[in-house]
């Protein structure tokens, strides 16, 4: 219920909803309020909401990485160390983002800027020639404010494209033949960047995609993605 109201936007509804509840809210649906306060730029309720995953504690790294994110996304570089020394103290860690596709009956696996598989070059080259087809022919322009990290742009630019999703594609480009959908799996939330990148793909080279994150599957296809871009 969390999820539909904020999903249509209602989060004083949605707020309301959750004190109302019989029994205490659990961590996870304060990150249900607290994701859909991300995604509509809501400030009063984020803050609850983040408040409310710290002081209930978790052993769930995702969790403090949500609230981590929406304190980075706000410049709030104190508050994000903070979040980290406690991940640190309960020992916790962030997991690394990993991608998985499946092409020629073998699972290829790719990690953020990986360049262990023996077709790096041709995987680097090929998303190079896809970023520029994209920018020429679509208008994409790369959202550095997606890279939650306190660190210059330029660097930033680079941290996105070696997301290890865009690996997996510009692999599945490379292998998978043209009429059959691409389909790849990735251990965290897909970023907004990447999600734009994906759908831009789907539409320039009218491929089917089909990618499952640590929240919900992604069907893209022709510019367009099922999640409503709503995530």
């Amino acid at each position: 219920m969390v999820d539909l109201l904020g999903r249509a936007n209602r989060l004083e509804e949605a707020y309301h909803f959750v004190n109302s509840m019989e029994s205490q809210p659990t961590a996870e649906v304060w990150c249900a309020l607290l994701g859909a306060c991300r995604v509509h730029s809501n400030k009063k309720f984020e803050e609850i909401a983040a408040k409310k995953i710290l002081e209930l504690g978790s052993k769930n790294p995702g969790n403090y990485v949500l609230v981590s994110n929406v304190f980075a996304a706000r410049g709030r570089w104190e508050h994000v160390e903070e979040v980290r020394m406690k991940m640190k103290g309960i020992g916790l860690k962030k997991n690394p983002g990993c991608s998985w596709i499946e092409a020629g009956n073998k699972v290829h696996t790719f990690t953020a800027r990986d360049k262990s598989h023996h077709l790096s070059n041709e995987i680097y080259q090929k998303l190079a020639q896809i970023t520029e087809t994209l920018e020429r022919e679509a208008g994409y322009v790369v959202q550095t404010k997606c890279v939650l990290q306190n660190v210059e742009e330029e660097e930033k630019v680079q941290l996105l494209y070696g997301h290890s999703e865009r690996l997996a594609i510009a692999y599945g480009l490379l292998n998978i033949p043209e009429g059959t959908p691409i389909r790849i799996a990735k251990n965290l939330r897909v970023c907004m960047d990447c999600h734009t990148f994906t759908k831009l793909i789907s539409k320039v080279f009218r491929r089917v995609l089909v990618v499952r994150d640590a929240n919900r599957f992604h069907h893209f296809e022709d510019g367009i993605c099922s999640c409503g871009d709503f995530w």
